[in-house]
């Protein structure tokens, strides 16, 4: 009784036959709709680069560095608020 306990049975699964038919149906609609598609082709687009990107001020990386005055005084205020409490 105890080593049934520390190694019980392997869990079987039962898998319904509905179930089996509706994943055959799936992989079936799956791979005729993947045939079915046209490759996708990125077009030549050319975006400028920005170099400056990280430091315009609604940049999420100029948030999170505190590079740019807005987000540095928006940081010391929230430490100061947090700090208070």
């Amino acid at each position: 009784m105890l080593l049934r306990v520390l190694f019980p049975h392997p869990y079987a699964v039962e898998v319904s036959r509905l179930r089996q038919h509706l994943d055959q149906a799936h992989l079936a609609w799956a791979t005729e709709w993947k045939a079915r598609q046209t490759d996708f082709k990125i077009e030549n687009i050319r975006f400028v680069h920005d170099p400056l990107w990280n430091k315009r001020i609604f940049s999420l990386q100029a948030a999170c560095d505190g590079e740019v005055w807005f987000w540095r005084a928006t940081h010391v205020f929230a430490i100061g608020t947090a700090g208070s409490i």
